[in-house]
């Protein structure tokens, strides 16, 4: 084991520090390429970014923070857990979120969401190029653009793509060089854990890389080269500490693991892959399966062991196939260079000065794309405008709503029952609302109405709940169209046929 790792980094360094025996004029014009196609298309397909309502609830919020000049440690914006104990790990995203759509509308935040992808695909194959040939670049960076296309949303997650890659690619070069990372990193960690909480994600990676440095160093370098892991490690966790909150921005991704089986309930940890369904998902990993079986590349059983944990969550959750397309190929470009046996150029290439009028056009097609596009009105799809229209006329104040209609809610000033803040609710009232309104627990359904005082409903047409209000003597139905229905109490079925 040992001997075989010593001589994939022996070959690895050998490799890098080799020069390409032929020129390759597309080498340096790779991560502008793909850059440029992650921007282009992003922007080409803006309703597709703004087409999930917690973009609503993200700029809500980064504008609380800019009017109060502070960050929320209590909830303010729903009448079921006000003023319980929240705290926003997002804050930054969802302040940066707030700044966009104020300078340019709906398309703003779109606009930076591109941004950031377009960037961190940059760095993904500018990064590759520098362990592996243009071709299994190539490769990996367009089936990274695959597997993130049905996740790429106006949202925080994304906004940490550049340094997701950053991160990872820093991890994997110290590793294969026995050493630990340069403290020039830390930073990331930093700005990392106030944009998105999936810097957790990032801490747990130094664990398999320092056990692969301190396995494959020298017996007598290994102690030396554990305590600089572990020193490393500890930094880490203190940079990732400098957040408003401190610690306690960590626990919340706990809190969410902790939140059970109805976390499967929520879109973005519900299962990516559907074994009897063809997706671009299955197609990705099937046609890696296939290479791996046709030509019998093996990777060392550390990497082995990492990959596979990524592959399992991407399997269970939705939200980790961002983490299989930007990280996973670094776990895997160093093996797959020696198992090619090819020179691998450290891409130092720049692109020539008689070509820099190319990229300065490229630059200006995207910021000109930008521009109109940000002349056009957009906005999310799928909100319950007019049934909030309703229910405002209505005066409505304590309104049931489904999951998915509380970030709109959130951006109407109107509070919300329940809203995408899942770890706010608990997994004890998230699993009794999911039970009540799909009517697993008829009797409690009704309980719920009185015992929050309910007086109207904001649901989606096909939840089973909006059929037995419809049999309520009690309740009316006030308006329905494709997107919600509303109904209220019959105290105020004299507004309601006022306003008919």
């Amino acid at each position: 084991m040992h001997s075989s790792n010593s001589s994939l980094q022996s070959d690895t360094e050998n490799g890098m520090s080799a020069a390409p025996a032929r020129s390759d004029h597309l080498r340096p014009w790779l991560p502008l390429i793909f850059g440029a196609t992650a921007y282009l298309t992003l922007i080409g397909r803006i309703s597709s970014l703004l087409r999930d309502a917690d973009i609503y609830w993200h700029i809500v919020v980064g504008q609380w923070i800019l009017d109060h000049r502070a960050v929320p440690h209590v909830d303010p914006f729903s009448f079921t857990m006000r003023d319980a104990p929240w705290i926003t790990s997002e804050w930054l995203s969802e302040v940066l979120y707030f700044a966009a759509f104020k300078l340019a509308g709906w398309p703003g935040p779109a606009l930076l969401t591109a941004l950031s992808a377009s960037v961190a695909f940059f760095l993904l194959t500018y990064l590759m190029l520098k362990r592996l040939p243009n071709v299994p670049v190539m490769i990996l960076v367009s089936g990274g653009l695959v597997l993130t296309s049905f996740h790429m949303l106006a949202r925080p997650h994304v906004l940490v793509f550049p340094l997701m890659v950053l991160w990872a690619n820093a991890l994997v070069e110290a590793s294969e060089e026995r050493r630990a990372p340069s403290f020039a990193y830390l930073p990331l960690i930093t700005l990392w854990a106030n944009l998105h909480g999936s810097f957790t994600l990032g801490l747990a990676l130094i664990a398999p890389f320092a056990l692969e440095a301190v396995w494959t160093a020298d017996k007598s370098a290994r102690v030396p080269v554990a305590l600089r892991w572990l020193r490393f490690a500890a930094l880490a966790l203190v940079a990732a500490c400098i957040t408003p909150y401190g610690p306690e921005s960590i626990l919340v991704t706990l809190r969410i693991l902790n939140l059970g089986p109805v976390l499967s309930t929520i879109g973005e940890w519900r299962p990516a892959l559907e074994f009897g369904a063809v997706s671009p998902i299955t197609i990705c990993f099937f046609a890696g399966m296939a290479y791996v079986l046709c030509s019998g590349l093996k990777l060392p059983p550390i990497r082995v062991a990492a990959l596979l944990a990524v592959v399992y969550q991407t399997f269970a959750h939705v939200r980790y196939v961002d983490v299989c397309a930007l990280v996973a190929p670094f776990f895997i470009a160093g093996p797959l260079a020696q198992h090619l046996a090819s020179p691998q150029s450290p891409n130092r290439k720049v692109v020539p000065a008689s070509r820099r009028a190319v990229v300065a056009a490229l630059a200006g097609l995207m910021i000109a794309t930008g521009l109109i596009v940000a002349t056009k009105d957009h906005a999310p799809p799928n909100a319950p405008r007019a049934a909030v229209e309703k229910l405002k006329q209505l005066k409505a104040s304590r309104i049931l709503n489904d999951y998915y209609f509380g970030p709109y809610l959130m951006s109407e000033g109107i509070p919300t029952f329940i809203d995408s803040r899942a770890e706010l609710y608990g997994p004890v009232f998230l699993s009794r609302y999911v039970r009540a309104v799909s009517l697993e627990d008829l009797a409690d359904f009704i309980k719920l109405l009185d015992e929050y005082k309910i007086d109207a409903t904001l649901l989606f047409p096909f939840t089973p709940a909006v059929a037995l209000l419809d049999r309520m003597p009690e309740w009316q139905r006030i308006y329905a169209d494709d997107t919600a229905v509303v109904h209220i109490r019959r105290i105020h079925a004299g507004s309601a046929d006022s306003l008919k």
